[in-house]
């Protein structure tokens, strides 16, 4: 089992952080920290995961934010339909009437 770093523990107030496995909770790990980490946590996590692990969190992650969904389908040039927590609002803006 390998533990998360002491760097990010901060971002896992609401678990028992000795129990937070880097390989068994990457998904967990990794969109606590586009949620709520820094930029030196978001380097953690660049350099401790691959792209392929990231952009398969920000595809399947329902619990996502909007706002760090956004920011890392234009970082890794995801379509926006291929993102779990972005579809409800594409749908809605799609069937929205137009203003014009």
């Amino acid at each position: 089992m390998e533990l998360i770093s002491e760097r990010i523990k901060r971002l896992f107030w609401d678990v028992d952080k000795n129990t937070v496995d880097l390989k068994l909770h990457r998904s967990y790990i990794i969109r606590r920290i586009m949620d709520d980490g820094n930029i030196e946590d978001v380097k953690w996590m660049l350099h401790s995961y691959s792209s392929g692990d990231i952009i398969e969190v920000v595809k399947k992650s329902r619990g996502l934010s909007r706002r760090s969904a956004w920011f890392w389908v234009h970082y890794f040039q995801i379509s926006p339909e291929a993102v779990e927590c972005l579809k409800t609002s594409l749908i809605q803006e799609r069937e929205r009437p137009s203003t014009e």
